[in-house]
């Protein structure tokens, strides 16, 4: 007979004995996994079955291809800290933080232009009000003598 040989994880080894367990006896409801800033994830059985996650004891499991799972606190997901799982997380976040940094760059141009054009905009209004102002206003005639710009209540 040939023993079949794996490269599971430590995690997966010990979720499988505490399956075994599990389904062997009948003092236990449920398996959950302990997930904190000491333990990264620790499968451990539970007396109650639960539906929901309580700190540190997460009843969902993480997924089979990683590595090194952790549960994120702040997402609510298993995330696997795996050095190549890391390495290739890093590299997408460098991709992003590229094409953020490409997209600032023609938000600024595009800044400046809108600037520039918004300038154009007030001058030209800037100077329709002075033609109007000066299309509008009243002149005094200079060859008549009656109007001398003084006092209206004359009799």
């Amino acid at each position: 007979m040939t023993e079949k040989t794996t490269n599971q994880a430590s995690w997966q080894d010990k979720m499988a004995e505490k399956q075994k367990i599990l389904d062997q006896s009948g003092l236990w409801a449920q398996m959950g996994f302990i997930s904190n800033n000491e333990i990264d994830c620790e499968p451990i059985l539970l007396f109650q079955k639960h539906e929901t996650n309580f700190y540190p004891i997460i009843v969902e499991a993480p997924p089979a291809d990683f590595i090194r799972p952790k549960w994120d606190k702040i997402k609510h997901v298993w995330i696997d800290n795996d050095n190549a799982s890391t390495s290739s997380r890093l590299a997408s976040v460098e991709k992003t933080i590229e094409s953020v940094r490409q997209n600032n760059v023609m938000v600024q141009s595009e800044n400046k232009d809108l600037k520039n054009a918004l300038s154009n905009l007030a001058n030209g209004q800037a100077q329709m009000l002075k033609l109007l102002g000066a299309a509008t206003s009243p002149k005094a005639n200079a060859t008549d003598s009656t109007l001398d710009g003084g006092s209206t209540n004359v009799q």
